[in-house]
């Protein structure tokens, strides 16, 4: 009974000890001169007067103008409804920004500075809609492109034609030239027309009245250029030929390599990436004197099938069945959605011109539909040649 009281005394005095201890330790921090508050408040809310543009895209550069912002760009915050932009540059009347990736709707701007504890007034911001129909109403579309001019380019297999739609949607036969697989501008703005059916790549001139067969591969998908000006051209049973611009020929990857079928490739400076769907994963490759070496596999998921790069190496892809646009970061390979649940699928047939990306559904060969999904970031750069 002793020993009992004594150790309920013993413990008292310990967690008395640690009380004591902790309140100790809770002292407040005393800001003074010798000790300043590194963020102090009492300062007023900034006020906005303008916003300009007050419509746009997503990534779209817009100038906030008003009083009481702080020339440090990382003490100012703008929110844009539940997201926050970029700021670019800060000076006490006037913020550059970034706006975030938003789409379709209108939304409450306001800014928050360091030192105070306020919001300033709000101001609004309409994000056009950043997905777009460029027509529903294509036989078995198969491949597109765009110009400098804002004309898209759209093969269909059921008519056995390549269709151009100008700026004003006036839709015209540019070619009775019938693809089956992509459709690319390339040397000298010749349209470049994968032909799966025929084994052929035929180009056609800038202005539609010549065509001409510029080689025969079997299979023949994508085709796509490294800055060099050498062709490479994609095979659906996983080869891969390249033709130099003096016309010779290599089977960069053996005809067969990669069994899970192949659909889409592009280049970005030294690497060539490719996507095999039924293999289920995203492929990349060094482009070397002697072909295509040390493929690496940068992503493993739900059969991906259509592909495009951004100017910052960013791989955009879609996937068979899936209605989002997802993202690769080529540096930790992590994936990210764009659009999520808003698309088509199978989405197939991408192409990245300026700060769009063309997406094409096949319609299960019967009518199909194009869309374009502005990205706000550009295209990879490429050869002077190329339609971006």
């Amino acid at each position: 009974m002793k020993n009992t009281k004594l150790l309920k005394i013993i413990g008292f005095i310990a967690v008395l000890g640690f009380m004591l201890n902790s309140c100790d330790q809770l002292k407040h921090t005393v800001y003074g001169s010798d000790n300043p508050d590194p963020n102090p408040t009492g300062q007023g809310p900034a006020v906005i007067t303008e916003i300009t543009p007050s419509e746009g895209y997503l990534k779209d550069i817009i100038t906030i103008n008003g009083s009481g912002f702080s020339n440090v760009a990382d003490e100012n915050l703008v929110s844009f409804g539940q997201l926050v932009g970029t700021i670019i540059s800060a000076s006490t009347t006037s913020l550059q920004v970034e706006t975030p990736d938003l789409t379709g709707q209108t939304v409450e701007v306001k800014v928050a500075i360091k030192g105070s504890e306020f919001w300033s007034n709000s101001g609004e911001f309409t994000f056009k809609d950043a997905i777009q129909y460029v027509t529903t109403d294509i036989n078995w579309p198969m491949g597109v492109d765009a110009d400098d001019d804002g004309n898209v380019y759209i093969g269909s297999a059921g008519d056995g034609v390549i269709y151009k739609i100008d700026t004003n949607d006036n839709m015209t036969v540019f070619a009775e030239v019938g693809p089956s697989g992509a459709i690319r501008f390339g040397p000298e703005k010749w349209l470049y027309v994968c032909q799966s059916w025929d084994g052929t790549v035929t180009r056609i001139s800038p202005d539609g009245s010549t065509s001409e067969e510029y080689a025969a591969v079997e299979g023949v998908r994508d085709i796509d250029w490294d800055g060099s000006g050498n062709t490479y051209i994609l095979q659906g049973s996983g080869g891969v030929v390249r033709i130099d611009p003096s016309g010779n020929q290599l089977q960069a990857v053996e005809d067969g390599t990669y069994g899970g079928e192949t659909k889409s490739c592009r280049i970005f400076g030294d690497y060539f990436y490719f996507t095999e769907i039924w293999g289920s994963t995203l492929w990349r490759m060094d482009i070397t004197a002697n072909g295509l070496e040390n493929p690496v596999a940068v992503y493993e998921g739900n059969s991906p099938v259509g592909i495009e790069i951004d100017e910052n190496g960013t791989v955009y892809f879609t996937e068979a069945w899936e209605t989002t646009l997802y993202t690769l970061n080529p540096d930790d390979l992590s994936v990210n959605a764009l659009f999520e649940g808003e698309l088509m699928t199978p989405m197939r047939y991408l192409n990245y011109v300026k700060k769009i990306i063309y997406i094409v559904f096949p319609g299960w060969g019967g009518i199909g539909e194009v869309m374009s999904v502005f990205i706000g970031i550009p295209q990879a750069p490429g050869p002077d040649y190329t339609s971006g």
